[in-house]
């Protein structure tokens, strides 16, 4: 058997195989990406360029298949389900104690200053403000 001739009996050998799509296939898979995105933080407008982007097959064939208003209400309701979680740091502009969190107090000495120009408490303003 030639060098560049695949064995028929190699468990090894690379074998494409084409799955036949239909259109519910097709709408699951664009609730997984939409919904997959949207729950490492992306906003709607990620998500959709996302979706017109060739660079991601699988989106972008979604998106080409079910057109653009099927895929922006996929987005949106992803988003009204898992896009809401935002994660920011808490800084209370002092050491913490022991029963802010539960845990004993670190070895750091000396007091905390916030850094974060776009803090509230930065800007002399508190939880409400």
């Amino acid at each position: 058997m030639p060098y560049d001739d695949p064995d028929p009996t190699d468990p090894n050998v690379l074998v494409g195989v084409m799955l036949s799509a239909d259109a519910e296939a097709t709408t699951e898979m664009a609730y997984v990406f939409a919904e997959e995105f949207a729950r490492m933080g992306h906003d709607k407008q990620q998500i959709l360029a996302l979706f017109k982007n060739p660079y991601y097959g699988g989106a972008h064939g979604a998106y080409k298949t079910l057109g653009e208003a099927a895929i922006q209400a996929i987005v949106d309701e992803c988003i009204d389900a898992w896009g809401k979680v935002k994660f920011s740091i808490l800084d209370f502009g002092r050491e913490p104690q022991s029963n802010d969190f539960g845990l004993p107090i670190g070895e750091r000495g000396g007091e905390s200053k916030i850094e974060n120009p776009k803090s509230k408490m930065a800007e002399g303003r508190g939880e409400d403000g």
